[in-house]
């Protein structure tokens, strides 16, 4: 091989060495940005708070759509879950997981009517039994705080701010509970119960 030929090559091997060496102190710098702001988040929500909820999301389904597989790989959902679980029990929080199934989108926060029609375009619905206008999102996070509540236990004593006192293990640990959702019954009409129906796991 030419002398000229073998120190282009030798050039090209340098450059992308080098190349691959900034993409690599990048990458490992977004990682550690993305772990320091999830730990500083999941401890301020489980000092501030005596009841968290969170969703059990399929992200191995939802990594498939390539159109926000990026984003969701960003976001670090199983960091977060984890942190949020073992937090809570530090810091006395009752943390609620909903069922993948939990429909909080399609369960009317006001009477509690499923919209069985309801598609991931609708942003918006209206409730055919009590005729409540819903923001999607909205109406979702309403649900989640109702089934927080309802499975929640006084297990943290607040402080001057509200919150759990910060930078201190509580005389009472916290508790993880998984809820599942068993859907709602069918009456003799063949309309489903407005109310449906969880099932708390400690």
């Amino acid at each position: 091989m030419p002398a000229c030929l073998k120190e282009r090559a030798c050039r090209y091997r340098t450059n992308r060495q080098k190349s691959a060496a900034i993409l690599a102190r990048l990458y490992a710098r977004m990682a550690n940005i993305r772990a320091d702001f999830t730990h500083k988040l999941t401890t301020r929500l489980c000092r501030e708070n005596q009841a968290l909820v969170i969703e059990d999301l399929n992200v191995k389904g939802m990594l498939q759509n390539e159109k926000v597989a990026r984003a969701i790989s960003d976001v670090g959902f199983g960091m977060l879950r984890s942190q949020l679980e073992y937090k809570a029990r530090r810091y006395g929080t009752q943390l609620t997981i909903a069922d993948r199934w939990y429909p909080g989108s399609r369960l009317c926060s006001i009477c509690g009517w499923k919209n069985e029609a309801l598609t991931l375009r609708d942003r918006t619905w209206v409730c055919a039994q009590c005729g409540a206008h819903h923001d999607r999102d909205l109406n979702a996070a309403l649900n989640l705080k109702r089934l927080a509540t309802e499975t929640a236990l006084p297990v943290a004593s607040p402080s001057s701010n509200g919150g759990a006192a910060a930078g201190t293990v509580p005389a009472v640990v916290g508790k993880v509970t998984p809820v599942r959702y068993d859907g709602g019954q069918q009456d003799t009409s063949g309309q489903e119960e407005n109310r449906a129906h969880f099932c708390a796991h400690s």
